[in-house]
């Protein structure tokens, strides 16, 4: 259970690294752009196509990462009163529905990609698959953080259900 737990935590590291590369280097391209656009009157229709291509991975990327990292959207004024045992329930039932919308979302994107994917990109020249390709990749590996968070759910002691939000003054 220890090695389980030690892999684990490194694949996180590696998913969470490959994220925050692709971010920095975005942020880079990005200022890059910008300066040489502005300052050198100089641009690269290929460059401004990668970097809304890494915008768009670093989006779809972040998917997994906000459900391993439990920062998604979430109101918990009603979830924070309900008993311990009860909010395991809730919790397993929020990751299954979950998991059914980003399989569908895996699904619509990957029928897209197949239908789209063959038309050649104007900057870059390749196949625009590589770049529609991103969606249904990314949501497979959210599904699966979906599937670990939901057996976390499951196998997690009651005192992993108290309110995590509580307020500074009672």
């Amino acid at each position: 259970m220890k090695k389980t737990c030690r892999i684990g935590e490194w694949v996180r590291r590696i998913y969470m690294g490959i994220g925050a590369a692709a971010m920095g280097l975005l942020a880079f391209l990005v200022i890059f752009t910008v300066i040489m656009r502005y300052c050198f009157s100089l641009s690269w229709k290929s460059l401004s196509e990668f970097n809304v291509t890494l915008f768009c991975f670093t989006t779809f990327w972040a998917m997994g990462l906000n459900v391993l990292m439990d920062e998604h959207v979430s109101i918990n004024i009603l979830y924070d009163r309900i008993p311990p045992a009860i909010k395991r329930w809730v919790c397993v039932f929020n990751n299954v529905v979950m998991l059914v919308v980003d399989c569908l979302f895996v699904r619509y994107s990957w029928a897209y990609t197949m239908k789209m994917g063959k038309q050649i990109s104007q900057g870059m020249e390749i196949p625009m698959m590589y770049m529609y390709g991103i969606m249904p990749v990314c949501g497979a590996i959210c599904a699966l953080c979906i599937v670990i968070k939901l057996v976390e759910a499951v196998r997690a002691p009651l005192s992993a259900f108290e309110p995590k939000d509580k307020p500074l003054s009672d």
